[in-house]
């Protein structure tokens, strides 16, 4: 896989190119996020923590994707409307999950890209 924001490959872009590539300043990072869930929590339980995790993410401006099933609540937190993830939400994020008792275990990734990343 060719490095998308090696510094060869970014110096004979313009910043055009850059933003519809998606690379060098306009770079939009995310997290991988699997948490599993307690296996005697009751059906609706998992329902209610799956809405308020989305109302979590959603209060940070930014969106999740992935799905819910068997236990486990696995996707990506990445970027809309201008809104960067960062560290520090990565940390609120997965402090909020394990706060949950719901869940028996989170594992949060660093900060990856997005657009260029094999998650």
């Amino acid at each position: 896989m060719i490095n998308a924001n090696s510094r060869q490959r970014l110096k004979r872009l313009k910043p055009r190119q850059r933003k519809k590539l998606r690379v060098g300043e306009f770079q939009e990072l995310g997290f991988t996020v699997i948490a599993n869930l307690k296996d005697d929590a009751a059906a609706g339980a998992h329902d209610g923590l799956l809405d308020a995790w989305l109302d979590a993410v959603e209060q940070h401006g930014v969106s999740f994707g992935g799905h819910f099933s068997d236990g486990q609540l696995d996707g990506i937190v990445f970027p809309i409307n201008g809104v960067a993830v960062t560290a520090e939400m990565r940390s609120a994020l997965n402090a909020w999950l394990q706060a949950r008792t719901e869940v028996s275990d989170v594992e949060c990734s660093e900060l990856l890209d997005v657009w260029h990343s094999a998650w």
